[in-house]
């Protein structure tokens, strides 16, 4: 009799937790695709991506009017929920939302912040918290040499930013010296190291190479020097604010080289320097008349956001960056963290500036194409089945000196 009375109890006991206990099956659908981002809206880098916020917002919009993103383990379209924070242009402030992104905002997917220092830092929360991390414009060695897992980059390593560029000078066999002038920060100084070997891969003699403070002010001993040195090419790698001092004062000082190439030469580089940025070289990830990928959807999301696309050379990539999210979220069919990860990992598709994969640390394909500030317009020069104008080299003012 006992035994009976309490397997009934036990009965009663299950039917009672069946009926209280919420159903919380892993199958169960979630409500939407959560993704995050930090953007410096303020702080240096907000010349580089200050309204960037808009553009993730028109994505987003985007995508869901068409419903969604397709996920077949639940078998139904999911709408994109965006969050996204004020860095500040800082490290630490990065570092900091990635993980509220993570801990509160409960993402599926994380945008990387601009450049690399902010993405060195941010990218480490989303290590520890096993969350999939796409960088966008960091390309610094130092953030894929820590054998991270949760980290894939669109663009490749900064040492090979420039490489087509260096192609072009060596097909071209015009050139036959350059001088380096360098900012001391992550990302410059990547892309010269890379640039040197580059160059004399190339052939040229490399007259110079200055590594200066990011905060110089005067830059009167490094143009003198490369007056009397008289390089064929002076090659900037810095920020635009840098950059654009150096470039006011090489051109008060008459420095004339037969081609200035500033890595950074957008259209808050061009605005300050007027005539003085026509014709200098520089680096784009797309210019209108490259056919890649859906450059009318890009202009579309460009043309919503307000973003101008000289003012934001950037905005190609986090283009890119979007389409590699809704591919692997579509491909991956499922939020499973390691899932959605390793589909990302093993993602080959193409994007607005080309194709796209990822090497075994997360470095991706995307490089930026040599392009020249002409009537001031920017022209991709390089390679000849995506240019959109020829290379003027040398510039009428070095003819005219």
């Amino acid at each position: 009799m006992r035994s009976r009375t309490c397997l009934t109890v036990l009965i009663v006991l299950a039917i009672v937790k069946f009926l209280l206990v919420p159903d919380e099956s892993p199958s169960a659908p979630p409500d939407a695709i959560r993704v995050g981002a930090t953007v410096s809206t303020t702080g240096k880098y907000a010349t580089e991506v200050g309204p960037f916020q808009s553009l993730f917002e028109a994505w987003v919009a985007d995508v869901n009017q068409r419903g969604g993103v397709y996920l077949r383990h639940y078998d139904r379209k999911l709408p994109l929920r965006l969050a996204v924070y004020d860095d500040r242009s800082d490290a630490a402030t990065a570092r900091r939302f990635c993980e509220r992104l993570i801990t509160v905002d409960r993402v599926n997917l994380v945008f990387g912040p601009y450049s690399s220092p902010l993405t060195f830092a941010a990218s480490g929360a989303a290590e520890q918290h096993r969350v999939p991390f796409i960088a966008v414009c960091a390309n610094s060695p130092k953030i894929y040499e820590r054998g991270f897992h949760w980290i894939v980059c669109v663009i490749d390593a900064a040492p090979r930013y420039t490489y087509r560029y260096w192609e072009m000078i060596q097909a071209e066999g015009k050139a036959r010296s350059v001088a380096f002038v360098v900012e001391d920060s992550l990302h410059p100084v990547g892309v010269y190291e890379g640039s040197r070997e580059l160059a004399t891969r190339a052939g040229l003699q490399i007259a110079a190479a200055e590594v200066v403070p990011a905060d110089t002010a005067d830059f009167t001993p490094v143009v003198l020097k490369l007056k009397k040195l008289d390089p064929d090419i002076v090659y900037v790698a810095a920020n635009i604010p840098f950059a654009v001092a150096f470039m006011k004062q090489a051109r008060e000082l008459k420095l004339s080289p037969r081609e200035f190439h500033c890595i950074h030469h957008s259209g808050i580089f061009r605005q300050p320097l007027g005539s003085a940025a026509e014709y200098v070289v520089g680096q784009s990830y797309w210019a209108p008349g490259m056919r890649y990928g859906n450059p009318e959807r890009f202009l579309s999301l460009l043309k919503t956001a307000g973003i101008n696309l000289d003012a934001y050379p950037w905005s190609p990539a986090y283009m890119m960056a979007f389409e590699i999210a809704e591919e692997a979220l579509s491909r991956a069919g499922t939020l499973d963290p390691e899932t959605l990860m390793n589909t990302l990992r093993n993602l080959r598709i193409t994007t607005l500036g080309g194709p796209v994969w990822f090497a075994a640390n997360g470095v991706g394909t995307i490089n930026a194409y040599p392009s020249q500030i002409q009537k001031g317009a920017y022209q991709i020069i390089w390679p000849p089945e995506v240019a959109t104008g020829r290379h003027v080299y040398p510039t009428p003012a070095w003819e005219k000196r």
